[in-house]
């Protein structure tokens, strides 16, 4: 539009020029210097456009892989002119994605602070930062477009999405005669008065303590000493060069996923949950109960990346320290290595029962050989030895978490 615009204004001032020479009136050649001179000065004033404005991004801290959210853009105009068609559009980063292919033109009143929202596509769980927007805008003739790139710095969590544990289909798990996940018993389901505690959704209603719930206007449970585990530990196997497949379909994000279902389920059951990813410090990595913890390990595995220059088995002793009696232990690795059973041999060892997710590389990525079938049965051979529960993850159609219990294997030969 803006190009035919231009044709018809030049032609415009040439016939304007022959019709002067035609009939020799030189009120015409005025009129289509006017015409020509006209294009020149309103670039003139579409460059002056975004003088005395400001642009501003408001989006939410967080949100939810496969969610959409909501970014809002300011426009601050300290003019007392209007501004007309401007246009802004985010430079978003990978697995953030704009739901329309281009956000509508503002209309800028003088002395306002304008807004407009548009939804974002939160492909995959992650630590985004957006850095900065693009700004198109137009002369006042429309003859013209102008863009230029404005730095406003947005941070935004995107956690990954825990799966109800009970949807999460087990094969083979009749051996240990239930098909739930054997980590994490229930909170204070013991004999002996332990205190009272506030009330958790799935209590059971004979605990109530009906004295402390008038007094404080909440609901209340007498706590019994604990009889089972409650504490568990979950370990995320970030060794560089062990993330396969493409895109939302790699080893990584199904372990990441299938952590924070695990995580989701301990929590809701009252238990003490930790997280170790790495050797760095993280607030993940101290035990703690609730809903505020949960986000923590969340916001950690929102994080994770498979950057860590260490395999596993050389640090997981070291990094898992001193457990209590009772610690359930959750690895979560999609690498054979054979030296990982050796080291899970010695926090068995010490009492603490042991699972061990394996995301089966070979599933994720077709004509991946690693490891053989060979280095595999030695693999889980080794974590039976070490009286550890072995699960396998495998790709499924629509990315679907399905584990699947290891009843026996056979050794290559």
């Amino acid at each position: 539009m803006a190009q035919i615009k231009r044709m018809a204004i030049f032609t415009a001032a040439i016939f304007l020029v022959i019709a002067a020479a035609l009939v020799n009136a030189a009120q015409l050649y005025f009129m289509a210097a006017i015409l020509l001179v006209l294009p020149i000065v309103s670039y003139l004033v579409g460059l002056l456009a975004l003088r005395d404005l400001e642009f501003e991004r408001e989006i939410p801290a967080s949100g939810w892989a496969g969610e959409r959210a909501t970014f809002r853009l300011c426009v601050q105009s300290k003019s007392r002119l209007p501004r007309h068609s401007i246009q802004a559009r985010d430079i978003l980063p990978e697995w953030l994605e704009q739901d329309e292919e281009e956000t509508p033109f503002i209309n800028v009143a003088p002395n306002t602070v304008t807004r407009v929202d548009y939804k974002v596509h939160l492909l995959k769980r992650g630590f985004y930062t957006i850095d900065s927007m693009v700004v198109t805008f137009q002369d006042p003739l429309g003859l013209f477009f102008y863009n230029k790139q404005f730095k406003v710095r947005s941070e935004i969590m995107v956690y990954p999405v825990p799966e109800d544990i009970r949807d999460i289909i087990l094969s083979g798990a009749e051996r240990y005669g239930s098909r739930e996940l054997p980590i994490a018993a229930t909170r204070g389901s013991g004999l002996d008065p332990d205190g009272v505690r506030q009330y958790i959704p799935g209590d059971p209603l004979r605990r109530m303590h009906w004295k402390s719930t008038a007094r404080t206007g909440k609901l209340n449970v007498i706590e019994f000493e604990e009889a089972k585990a409650v504490n568990v530990v979950i370990v995320l196997d970030l060794h560089q060069g062990t993330n396969i497949g493409k895109g939302k379909d790699t080893t990584l994000e199904y372990l990441v996923r299938m952590a924070a279902s695990l995580a989701q389920n301990a929590i809701r059951q009252g238990a003490s949950v930790r997280l170790i990813t790495g050797d760095d410090s993280d607030p993940a990595d101290f035990a703690g109960r609730g809903s505020e913890h949960l986000f923590a390990i969340l916001a950690s595995l929102a994080r994770a990346e498979a950057t860590d220059p260490h395999p596993l088995s050389s640090r997981l002793i070291e990094r898992v320290g001193v457990l209590l009696p009772g610690t359930s232990v959750v690895v979560l690795t999609a690498e054979a290595d054979s030296q990982l059973p050796g080291a899970i041999s010695c926090i068995t060892s010490s009492g603490a029962q042991t699972m061990l997710f394996f995301a089966d590389p070979r599933s994720f990525l077709p004509g991946h050989s690693h490891p053989s079938e060979r280095a595999y049965n030695e693999f889980m051979e080794g974590l039976y030895s070490a009286q550890a529960i072995p699960v396998v993850l495998k790709k499924q159609e629509e990315s679907r978490l399905i584990a699947e219990h290891i009843d026996y294997v056979v050794s290559a030969t």
